[in-house]
């Protein structure tokens, strides 16, 4: 038997774009679930159950699926731990910044993605793919205020976009091969395990001291983790990792706007500007796509 997310659907380019804008939305919430939910517990301890039900969640399905769960294990480990590493510098970096800014500064994955993508020979950068990633890395710029404003959560939260610009790049050398939805149950519960060990190892609590940080693990979990990679691993079949990268750019945008309308923080002038470059550079990377019909896994 087959749900209905594992057909596979040929989507105009538009129903594409919108399926990956609603994930970067999901994604762009999931700071300010994160911020709150340290309050409850230790960033690890967030990682590990977030992931764990992720991989329950998964596991589950392919039962249901009667798919294999440990078909081609080296891609889940590899994307597994490369998550690992960047969602536990994310999260321990959310300790020392606002909402706004770690948004944006987890954005910058937009400009590593086509970097290393280049420097590694996967793919040439044409010209407005190249003006795009100059005007959103202009924009994030503006927003973050360079290099000489970053403090130490700065710091861990770029080595988490460098991570997740690689997972990107890995992500798209496997997926046309592999079955999406075993890759991310194995890459859930490598995160899982690592996150379990890490936690032993350093005698880190295990507790949640609010119920209210459980509803903040269900939506990480479902949404973020498990809606949120589906999309993402489905659409990067077909198109382009910087393409994908761009479109992803508005996560820090969606983090702002959840920062200001439910979080209370304050947006700035430059915070706005910076966002509208983002916006802008988007628009003029889908401008000249090529693509016609984009198969999407939902």
């Amino acid at each position: 038997m087959k749900l209905p997310f594992t057909k596979s659907k040929q989507l105009t380019p538009m129903a594409a774009n919108f399926a990956m804008l609603t994930a970067a939305a999901i994604w762009g919430s999931t700071f300010l679930v994160i911020k709150e939910s340290l309050v409850n517990m230790h960033a690890v301890t967030l990682v590990c159950y977030r992931f764990a039900l992720a991989a329950l969640f998964m596991g589950v399905v392919l039962s249901f699926l009667q798919k294999k769960h440990w078909k081609n294990p080296k891609e889940g480990l590899i994307l597994g731990l490369l998550l690992f590493a960047a969602y536990v510098t994310q999260a321990i970096a959310m300790y020392y910044m606002e909402v706004v800014n770690a948004g944006f500064i987890a954005g910058l994955f937009v400009i590593f993605v086509p970097i290393l993508s280049f420097i590694s020979g996967r793919e040439k950068l044409r010209l407005n793919i190249a003006g795009a990633v100059v005007l959103a890395g202009v924009g994030l710029w503006v927003i973050t205020g360079g290099i000489s404003s970053l403090k130490w959560g700065d710091y861990l939260m770029l080595f988490s976009a460098v991570v997740f610009a690689t997972h990107v790049l890995y992500a798209d050398s496997v997926v046309k091969k592999v079955d999406i939805l075993v890759l991310n149950f194995q890459q859930f519960l490598v995160v899982t395990t690592a996150s379990f060990l890490v936690i032993l190892f350093f005698k880190l609590p295990f507790v949640v001291s609010n119920w209210h940080a459980v509803w903040g693990v269900l939506y990480l979990a479902l949404f973020a983790n498990v809606l949120g990679y589906m999309v993402q691993l489905s659409v990067q079949k077909t198109i382009s990792p910087t393409i994908f990268a761009l479109i992803l750019s508005l996560e820090p945008v969606s983090a702002a706007i959840f920062a200001w309308t439910i979080g209370g923080e304050k947006i700035t002038i430059l915070d706005i500007i910076g966002g509208l470059m983002i916006i802008s550079a988007i628009i003029f990377a889908q401008v000249y796509r090529k693509d016609k019909v984009v198969p999407l896994v939902l």
